[in-house]
């Protein structure tokens, strides 16, 4: 594992929404399948990602301790004017008020002030809050310095104003005396407005000033929000008591809107909040530099934590997501940490599965837009272009109308900023690229890269994303990493074991990993060639969709290009040995030959110096195949055709007519052997079917005259009725009599049809003139006459 290295912070760095994005990939320190992961303890864990601050990482990029100071000193300034106000800080949910107030709190604490909280959501009436309320200034003043009069003079004033027994309730308000109080008012010995002037007298009294915060007003019912504004308005002027008041004015006024106190009406929830609040501080929205920092602190710490680096490819992606999507969204500190959060907790389950940056774009949907990522989820094949989604419908679609249809789609999924989610949705899906773009994209190069980044835009990773992991089908990119170091290493192991068994069943998308794996860093040809030989034969029986495709290409194109990373007498080396092993061994060492042979722009010099060896071990396989009574073997035609590829085509001729000569395999075998195998399919099952005969093909090999000469005339054969249709011509594999008698057939077509061609040619010969012109048929008939 390697060292852990943040982003450097010259490079790779997200700009404001309106600066330049730069360019990069993205490498990860990736874990090995089997490499536990380290328990976080306390002592690991690092907390400013998830602390409730208004950024809350280790540098105030949004510079509130500079607006937190100018907030205090706007309170204490406003001290020095009066003896009591209510003042309010204004800003929307996620702008980072709690935390700034705790900034401010602090501040005045240093300057010796007393703070205390009272929290409003504690009570479900006005008496229990005003019980409440005094018994937070209690706590937030010294006892020595209000004393104990003071105490029992609040008590009688609170159960007084308050049912019978609210004030008791309260830790810190004496509310002993609570009955009794009854008959005091009656009396009127102590009224509550009189009590209230003692205990007014006793606050003008104390040596520094009070703080009482009330935070989350906007989280109120509009009930609790009014008696809570009752509260304040109450107590309002107690001497040398001051109220901070924090809310998002919006909300607030919506929730007086309904109240009917207030109601509906022109700027009345404003006028009743400017009778409460004397003094308006607002927290500024954040610039466009201070929200971009915000981000890149967050991304920083997610590299720290989970040891990756991001260069910068994969930040011009996310600089491109920033500008045109997330920094819409993310205009307060709380959305920005709501990101980041979600994707430092989530990530640890996908790191070295996915790609960071369109990991952190769908999980942005996942958090801001669940009914846009539902969208997703649904129309997956069609956004994925997979073959079941694929119908006469949509291939006539124009792309305009295919991004008009979408625009509704995503219309009806009411997003809160509907071009920037279309924008994010173009940057991650090629197919919705094209309709917005009114084009459609042809060429598997964009693809691939988005495979080779392990994209959201491809059928093999995509569910990674939407189930925040692998699933138990999917193959981790961790457990090929782990069987390629096994290769690396020689020492084969449990990994590589596994890799083996998927690949018996799922060949193709497990080669794509392998291969992947392999572009990152060379396996060597020694110990690869015969691991991927030992699995050769069975590729080619997995056949998948409606053509019924193999997946062998696949490794023949893999063995290539771990040929080609090794010296070319090295490489040939290789390959003769593997070729020494086995026939399915033999069989990719020919399929490599000839697939390098075939790339004539570019050159594989390992092929031209192994060809003719290789020729010879494939000829030796050919004559040991055929020794043994004529049984059909999957490979054997192909062998043919490929002896005469890398050899004369006259040995393969005589190779195989030595081989009738011989007796092993007689010539109606040979010929059953040349009627090629195909698979059919209607969409449901799949079958192996006779392909057509070849006259050309038993001449390539045999000689069609020879081959005449030597067989047997069957005219029986030619009153059989055959099946025309590829697809109704069906055979089980191992059914060499089938092709042996369709072989015949051809044959005594082909022989029946030369002898029809003789014989209108000798008929055509005796009706020549001396000349050698054919009489016309005029002077035919005069002559008969």
């Amino acid at each position: 594992m390697q060292a852990c290295r943040a982003p450097p912070r010259s490079r790779g760095r997200l700009q404001p929404a309106h600066g330049d994005a730069r360019g990069g990939r993205v490498r990860l320190n990736r874990k090995q399948a089997n490499e536990a992961r380290a328990p976080r303890t306390l002592a690991r864990r690092t907390t400013s990602l998830y602390a409730d601050d208004a950024d809350g990482l280790d540098r105030d990029v949004l510079n509130r301790k500079r607006l937190a100071t100018q907030l205090a000193r706007a309170i204490r300034d406003l001290s020095e004017e009066t003896n009591s106000a209510v003042v309010g800080l204004v800003g929307p949910w996620g702008s980072g008020k709690s935390s700034l107030l705790g900034q401010i709190e602090t501040d005045l604490a240093t300057n010796q002030w007393y703070v205390g909280h009272h929290n409003p959501w504690a009570y479900s009436d006005f008496a229990g809050a005003a019980a409440g309320f005094f018994s937070s200034l209690r706590d937030a003043v010294p006892e020595d310095v209000l004393g104990k009069e003071w105490r029992a003079t609040v008590g009688e004033w609170v159960s007084k104003a308050a049912p019978v027994g609210a004030a008791g309730g309260v830790a810190g308000v004496d509310g002993s005396g609570a009955i009794g109080a009854v008959g005091a008012i009656i009396t009127g010995d102590r009224s509550p407005a009189r009590l209230r002037d003692d205990a007014a007298r006793g606050l003008a009294k104390i040596d520094h000033p009070v703080l009482m915060v009330l935070d989350d007003l906007d989280r109120l019912s509009p009930e609790e929000l009014l008696f809570t504004f009752k509260l304040v308005r109450l107590l309002g002027r107690l001497p040398n008591v001051y109220y901070l008041l924090a809310y998002d004015e919006t909300t607030l006024t919506d929730l007086l809107e309904t109240t009917e106190l207030v109601g509906k009406g022109s700027g009345r929830a404003q006028q009743y909040l400017e009778k409460i609040i004397q003094v308006r501080l607002e927290i500024p929205p954040m610039l466009p530099e201070q929200q971009t920092s915000l981000a890149n602190a967050a991304i920083d710490e997610i590299c720290k934590r989970h040891e990756m680096v991001l260069s910068a490819g994969a930040t011009q992606r996310l600089q491109q997501m920033w500008q045109s999507c997330l920094s819409i969204y993310l205009d307060q500190p709380r959305s920005v940490k709501r990101l980041f959060t979600q994707v430092d907790a989530t990530w640890p389950d996908v790191a070295g599965e996915v790609d960071f940056t369109d990991y952190v774009a769908m999980t942005f949907l996942r958090v801001f837009e669940r009914r846009i990522l539902d969208l997703v989820i649904t129309h997956r094949n069609e956004i994925l272009q997979q073959p079941a989604s694929i119908s006469f419908a949509s291939r006539s679609e124009s792309p305009q109308d295919r991004w008009a249809r979408w625009k509704t789609l995503l219309s009806a999924a009411r997003p809160r900023h509907p071009d920037a989610v279309e924008k994010l949705l173009a940057s991650l899906f090629i197919y919705l690229r094209g309709a917005r773009e009114g084009t459609t994209y042809v060429g598997s190069s964009y693809q691939e890269d988005v495979s080779r980044r392990m994209g959201v835009g491809t059928s093999e990773h995509f569910d990674r994303y939407v189930q925040i992991g692998v699933p138990e089908s999917d193959l981790a990119e961790s457990s090929v990493r782990a069987a390629a170091s096994e290769l690396r290493s020689g020492v084969l192991g449990s990994a590589l074991k596994t890799l083996t068994d998927r690949l018996l069943d799922d060949a193709g998308s497990v080669l794509v990993k392998l291969r992947r794996e392999h572009e990152t860093d060379p396996l060597p040809a020694a110990n690869t060639l015969p691991f991927l030989a030992s699995v050769y034969f069975s590729t080619m029986d997995q056949k998948s969709g409606i053509f019924g495709f193999s997946p062998d290409f696949r490794v023949v194109g893999l063995a290539v290009d771990v040929l080609d990373k090794e010296p070319p007498e090295s490489a040939s080396a290789i390959l003769l040995s593997v070729a020494d092993l086995d026939t399915s061994s033999v069989a990719l060492a020919v399929d490599c030959v000839q697939s390098a042979l075939q790339e004539s722009e570019d050159p594989h010099p390992w092929a031209q110096l192994a060809r003719d060896s290789v020729g010879g071990r494939l000829e030796s396989t050919i004559r040991s195949l055929m020794s043994d009574p004529a049984s059909p073997h999957r490979r054997l035609t192909r062998f043919l055709y490929s002896h005469r590829q890398l050899t004369e085509p006259s040995r393969t001729s005589a190779l195989l007519w030595e081989i009738i000569d011989q007796g092993h395999w007689g010539l109606p075998e040979v010929l059953g052997l040349l009627v090629p195998l195909g698979q059919a399919s209607d969409g449901q099952s799949t079958w192996t079917s006779l392909g057509d005969f070849s006259e050309e093909a038993v001449d390539t090999l045999l000689g069609i005259d020879a081959v005449l000469e030597r067989l047997p005339a069957h005219p029986d054969l030619l009153a059989r009725t055959e099946q025309d249709s590829y697809f109704e011509r069906r055979i089980d594999e191992s059914d060499l009599d089938a092709r042996v008698e369709y072989a015949l057939t051809g044959m005594e077509r082909i022989r029946a049809r030369r002898d029809a061609e003789s014989s209108m040619h000798a008929a055509t010969a005796g009706m020549e003139e001396p000349d050698g012109s054919i009489p016309d048929s005029s002077d035919q008939a005069e002559s008969t006459s």
